[in-house]
């Protein structure tokens, strides 16, 4: 998956350096069939999401955490491109995996298909908002697919992200098909699980110890409205197939990529806007 990822980490970072911001060849959907990509992980975990504002609506979910005052936005898709913004030592760009047996749009990068991924206009707009990131996809029987950026990497690397100065992640969703699968993981990468991290062996295999790709994860709720969604990292967990299985809380200190999973066998159809940090 390493691998994988980092061709279309490369190939993000080679449009978007060259000012492509449309897809040639796709409609405003981007349907195509095409993928590949791996990591394991199930579900778990809960979520947190107050009460939505702009186009109106209410998160489901437990938890009491109050939403953020002051995040410390990653990327608000307002400049319509495939990168995170640059600010705060940040650096990556969005791209979609997924396990190749069935369909989703955008579709994985491939020297066949060098599709950008960017932004989708929102109709409505959501307040002020007037983009988001939007994947769909069925027919996953593997271990299904996902979206999701590095947060300090491009052109083939991936380096970790200090973000111990932060409490959370936080993001606005909702769902594009009131039918579709209305539970998402979120999963973060760190030192121990991420084979850039140097810890984990990326070719060991199922029932082997030190596996990558165990990322410590959250499931979080999604309704047919818009609803921020507030993940605390003392509220991640890993599943404990991989590398120091006994580790107790994320490293903070080196955080690589943060994604948006669904499982095998999910219809899935997801709006994420506005992802950012909080204190």
């Amino acid at each position: 998956m390493a691998k994988r990822r980092a061709a279309w980490m490369w190939a993000a970072w080679t449009l978007t350096a060259g000012g492509c911001t449309a897809l040639v060849g796709l409609d405003e959907r981007y349907h195509l069939v095409e993928g590949a990509g791996g990591a394991s992980s199930a579900t778990g975990g809960g979520s947190s999401a107050s009460a939505a504002g702009g186009a109106g609506g209410a998160g489901a979910g437990g938890g009491d955490v109050a939403a953020p005052i002051d995040p410390d936005m990653i990327d608000d898709m307002e400049d319509g491109d495939s990168a995170i913004t640059r600010t705060g030592g940040r650096l990556g760009h969005w791209y979609s995996y997924n396990d190749g047996t069935g369909t989703q749009s955008p579709p994985v990068y491939t020297e066949e298909m060098p599709v950008g991924f960017i932004p989708e206009a929102l109709m409505p707009p959501r307040g002020e908002s007037t983009r988001a990131m939007h994947t769909f996809g069925s027919g996953f029987t593997e271990w299904g697919a996902g979206i999701g950026f590095a947060l300090n990497g491009e052109d083939m690397q991936m380096f970790p992200y200090d973000a111990s100065a932060f409490a959370g992640i936080v993001f606005w969703a909702r769902l594009g098909d009131a039918g579709a699968e209305a539970t998402m993981k979120v999963n973060v990468s760190d030192r121990v699980s991420e084979p850039a991290g140097g810890i984990c062996d990326e070719a060991a295999g199922a029932g082997e110890p030190n596996r990558c790709f165990d990322h410590w994860f959250y499931t979080a709720h999604l309704g047919a409205e818009w609803a921020e969604v507030v993940i605390p990292f003392d509220e991640l967990t890993r599943e404990g197939f991989g590398a120091e299985p006994e580790a107790q809380a994320l490293d903070r200190a080196g955080l690589y990529v943060i994604e948006f999973r669904f499982a095998q066998d999910q219809d899935f159809d997801v709006y994420v806007d506005d992802v950012a940090f909080y204190r």
